[in-house]
């Protein structure tokens, strides 16, 4: 399970289911009938639709602009930006920006709630017409403010209610929908460790239960870097064993992953 957005996880393991909590950039995602578009297709259109704008990120791009986070180095090759982030482009505001609509919603313009059929029309060059009353396309990703999808919502806690032991790895737990998560597992009496360079989220909570003399097997915090402790982990549990599970068994009884091994004991403490 992960609240990261960039898919790296997928990428990296592509053999290895992962719940995406919050959602992906690989798509974007249609605000009327919820139907995913994929992000290069919809890229292209922007660069066709709005000219101007690809050739400067070109530019950008060439200039190695977006390799530093240093603002002084960035205006200096020519990406000046507002203290909001935006980026002015002369010639090109944001009021003429041009977008593709949803093609299932151009194709078939869906029923509104009211009943009456949503309007989805497109210009002579195929962008988005401001009259239009549905089809608008955002990255397929959990905005702040919006709810995690309920399919998803209920797959996150089966995922939690199946499993032995919850390792949270690289988190402040700042957002709700990751945190009752974590919160669900404590209640069910399992136990957590908890990975991370600075405050985590009502950590407290998490190990206050602890008895002394523990070691680690009930239960753990650690200042730690992921990729200090990653690699290290995943040579233990291949050692035990666990490495030689398939990603569909292990995933169809999560216990049997844990059971028989002290990983938190050996690894964590």
């Amino acid at each position: 399970m992960t609240q990261n957005v960039d898919s790296f996880h997928s990428k990296a393991h592509p053999d290895l289911p992962t719940l995406e909590l919050h959602g992906y950039l690989r798509a974007t995602r249609c605000t009327t009938c919820r139907k995913d578009l994929a992000r290069d297709a919809f890229q292209r259109d922007l660069a066709r639709l709005n000219p101007l704008w690809a050739e400067f990120l070109e530019e950008i791009v060439a200039s190695g602009a977006l390799e530093t986070e240093d603002p002084e180095l960035r205006t200096a090759k020519g990406l000046r930006t507002n203290p909001d982030g935006d980026v002015d482009l002369p010639g090109a505001p944001y009021t003429t920006f041009r977008y593709p609509p949803c093609p299932t919603c151009l194709n078939r313009p869906p029923v509104l709630k009211d009943g009456t059929r949503a309007v989805v029309e497109v210009d002579h060059e195929g962008a988005f017409k401001p009259t239009n009353t549905a089809g608008i396309l955002q990255p397929a990703v959990v905005m702040f403010g919006e709810s995690i999808s309920p399919l998803v919502k209920q797959a996150a806690e089966d995922a939690i209610d199946s499993a032995g032991k919850l390792l949270v790895i690289g988190t402040s737990l700042a957002t709700y929908s990751a945190w009752r998560l974590a919160r669900r597992a404590k209640d069910r009496g399992m136990p957590i460790g908890i990975i991370n360079l600075g405050g985590v989220r009502g950590e407290d909570a998490f190990l206050d239960h602890l008895p002394p003399g523990q070691e680690g097997e009930l239960g753990v915090r650690v200042e730690m870097a992921s990729d200090q402790l990653l690699p290290s982990l995943v040579a233990h549990l291949r050692e035990l064993g666990i490495g030689s599970i398939g990603p569909a068994e292990a995933f169809s009884d999560p216990l049997k992953t844990v059971k028989g091994n002290y990983a938190f004991k050996d690894m964590l403490s």
